[in-house]
Formats: C-alpha cells, structure tokens, sequence
C-alpha cells in the first residue's frame, strides 16, 4: 500500500509531465534531465548517513527519484526507439531495446541487491548514481533529438560515417 501511495504522489506526476511537455522539451531533454535528477536523489540517498532511517526526508527523495525515473527514461524509452531507428528495421529495433532495458533491470536489481549487502547502502546507491549519470552522458552524446521532427524527416536525416561505408561496401 505503501508503494502506491508513492508512486501515486511522486511518480504518476512526472510521467504525466513528461506527457505534456515531450514536444516541448524534446526527448533528449527530458531523458538527460530525467537521469540527472535520478543521479543526484540516488546520491543523497548514498551520501546522507542513515536517510533511510528518516522515515519522511527518505520517502521525499526516494520519491524525487522515483519521479524522475519516470519522467526522464521511462517515459522517453517508448518513445526514442520508434523514431530513430530506420523504418525496415524500427520493429526490430525497439524490440531490442525493450528487451536490453528488461534485462538491464535485471541486472541493476541483482546487483544492488548484491552491493547492499556487500557494502552497503552506499555503494548500492552510488552504483545506481553511476549508471544514471552514464545513462545522461550517453543520451547526451549518443542520441538525436527528435522534438518537431516527422518520421519521414528523421528517416531522411543524413547517415553517419559508418552507415555510408557500409553502404560503399
């Protein structure tokens, strides 16, 4: 019960946020942003000594966390995989990225649970620090905005270096 009262105070909001708001922030904007704010709750929560011992402030930023996940890339990961991949290949493509994103939780809950008792609260929550900021670098770097853009246009959008010497091949 106590989870759905958080993810209906915290988390429900920032999807519906990012709903409203995707065209106009665009994807990588919310995804990048949406890491980062998972970054630093999941920072405090590592770095404040026995947070999760403070029953309110704990519940607060887990609950920014919480809305940030779903906010940034919970929200974008429906949404990117679609637009960016090639037509004759997007099908397959989002497959793919749905299936990488489950077996990256699957992952990311072992593990924390493997450094929780290992090390602690916090190296479990600065591992998960991490992989948000590298989610964020990499969303940064990595991937095209497609904000106003039609599929035709994305799909049309010039190649990259490595599609044009696979096509020379």
């Amino acid at each position: 019960m106590t989870q759905l009262l958080i993810f209906v105070v915290f988390a429900a909001p920032g999807y519906a946020v990012a709903v409203l708001t995707m065209d106009k922030l665009g994807r990588k904007v919310i995804q990048v942003l949406g890491f980062m704010m998972m970054a630093a709750a999941l920072l405090v929560m590592a770095l404040v000594p026995n947070l999760e011992k403070l029953a309110l402030p704990f519940v607060i930023v887990y609950g920014i966390s919480f809305s940030f996940t779903e906010f940034g890339p919970n929200a974008t990961t429906f949404l990117y995989p679609s637009e960016i991949f090639p037509v004759r290949v997007r099908t397959t493509g989002h497959g793919i990225a749905a299936a990488m994103g489950k077996l990256g939780g699957f992952v990311g809950v072992f593990t924390f649970s493997f450094l929780l008792r290992w090390h602690g609260l916090l190296s479990a929550e600065s591992a998960a620090a991490t992989v948000s900021g590298l989610g964020a670098i990499t969303t940064g770097f990595l991937l095209p905005e497609t904000k106003g853009k039609s599929l035709e246009e994305i799909e049309s959008e010039p190649e990259t270096s490595m599609e044009r010497s696979e096509a020379n091949r």
